[in-house]
């Protein structure tokens, strides 16, 4: 009798399935990056460096702005040398070994500034030791982007890959939820004022982050196999980085998904921090303890319905093109995101998490078919180019989506401070919360419907998928 699994994929040749063991590995280790960068600055940031050591949110912009482009332009030369790389271990696998390791290391530096430093002192020490750790973290996530591309050349079952990336993440989303309730929890209270003492609870909080982003880059390093490398990459010749980024920018289907994860990180990010104030001090009146317990409640609702729906969006995969599942899906997102207009209320603070979880339910969705959509995107450039690139497609791919939440990041802490918010104010004026609730509903609106239009224009589909495969299986084999 077949197993639960077997039955589910009898659809798809035995031979283009990915062993379950590394659909795991590749499913929770793609959350080694969101841990390591975007829960660290969408989520951690400015709690702990503006409300825990008083800097300007505005600073703390230009400095994540700094970092993030930093790893914008690593990403193509990591992904290309990736690339080119031959060892006894593959072309991708060394990289996400060491890289996460070291990744952990600096991790643990970064909420460990000197003691008395000034902030001149600490805004330096924000910057070296950031280079260093999203350089670390680039060296892992790059080639397991590229790597994750080649697990399978079955247009279903990269979908089916990514529903499980989508469960892991939802877990972990869950994970960071509860993470401002923890670290401002009874645990890390300051004795000489009775509030919460962030600073003291990030640091003890960071051993649990850094563990995470050890274990979840080790896995797939481990008992990840590179497809292609043997019979296709060995014998593939070198190519000269300048080459390669030049082909990568000249993919045409690829500038359709980087438009598409440039507006959605970009409405994502950008009113991210916005969010995560107005529950402090709109919705709770300035009480972080209260709110980040609604937090951590809203991303349990949230993944609940997260994962209850992926098996759904995996179905409608099956039946319809990825593209026009994508497109439903901005639209219902946009929907649910304009319910916060009546959900945003301090007389019931609980209600802000239906629209999140009408709009979250649907973004995950975006998640599950976009990463799948890329590896297509890696077969159309093997027709064009006779080469398996997917590390400088991924890298140019990463490029653009880190200048997007770059761009997010610095927009995100000037809006803040247009909007007139004052940290050193335990109640902000109506004003202000006002204008906060005006540019939180109405700025992802605006950006999400440059997705629509990106989406439009994707050329990739079904029946084009099919014909790309049988015409690279016809002129250099099965693989």
């Amino acid at each position: 009798m077949m197993s639960r699994q077997e039955s589910f994929l009898t659809h798809i040749p035995k031979a283009d399935r990915i062993p379950f063991g590394q659909k795991l590995a590749f499913g929770a280790g793609a959350s080694m990056s969101w841990l390591a960068a975007d829960m660290t600055t969408g989520i951690l940031w400015l709690p702990f460096f503006n409300i825990g050591l008083g800097i300007s949110p505005v600073t703390l912009g230009v400095v994540l702005m700094v970092l993030r482009l930093w790893d914008a332009f690593m990403d193509p030369i990591v992904g290309t040398l990736s690339d080119n790389t031959r060892t006894r271990w593959g072309r991708r696998r060394p990289y996400m070994f060491v890289g996460s390791i070291l990744a952990a290391i600096t991790y643990l530096l970064l909420w460990r500034p000197p003691a008395g430093a000034g902030e001149s002192g600490l805004l330096a020490y924000l910057v070296v030791v950031g280079l260093f750790f999203f350089t670390f973290t680039t060296c892992s996530s790059m080639p397991f982007g590229a790597m994750q591309m080649e697990l399978t050349p079955n247009y279903d079952e990269r979908t089916h890959l990514m529903a499980w990336t989508t469960f892991f993440a939802k877990c972990f989303n869950l994970f960071g939820g509860w993470s401002m309730a923890i670290i401002t929890c009874s645990l890390f209270l300051d004795p000489a004022t009775g509030k919460p003492d962030i600073v003291r609870g990030m640091q003890a909080f960071s051993w649990v982050v850094a563990g995470l982003i050890l274990i979840l880059g080790l896995l797939p390093a481990i008992v990840g196999r590179e497809r292609y490398y043997q019979k296709a990459v060995v014998r593939q010749a070198r190519e000269p980085f300048w080459q390669s980024l030049r082909e990568s920018i000249g993919n045409g289907p690829l500038w359709g998904l980087i438009g598409v994860a440039f507006f959605l990180m970009l409405s994502g990010i950008s009113v991210g921090a916005l969010g995560q104030y107005l529950n402090i001090y709109y919705v709770n009146g300035g009480d972080i303890a209260a709110a980040s317990v609604i937090t951590g409640w809203k991303a349990t609702v949230l993944v609940a319905t997260g994962i209850v729906c992926i098996p759904m969006w995996t179905w409608l995969g099956e039946k319809f093109d990825k593209k026009a599942i994508m497109a439903a899906m901005v639209l219902a997102t946009m929907a649910g995101h304009l319910l916060y207009i009546v959900c945003l209320r301090p007389d019931m603070p609980y209600l802000q998490i239906l629209p999140a979880t009408f709009e979250v339910g649907t973004i995950s969705a975006i998640w599950i078919f976009l990463p799948s959509m890329r590896a297509d995107v890696a077969d159309h450039d093997e027709l064009h180019t006779a080469r398996r690139r997917e590390g400088s497609l991924n890298a140019v791919y990463s490029w653009f989506f880190k200048i997007a939440s770059t761009l997010a990041l610095g927009v995100g802490g000037a809006v803040l401070q247009a909007t007139g918010f004052n940290v050193k104010l335990f109640t902000q004026p109506p004003e202000v919360l006002h204008r906060m609730v005006v540019i939180f509903i109405t700025l992802p609106i605006v950006l999400w419907s440059f997705m629509l239009l990106f989406l439009w224009r994707y050329p990739l589909n079904r029946p084009r998928m099919a014909e790309i495969r049988r015409t690279l299986e016809e002129r250099r084999g099965k693989l």
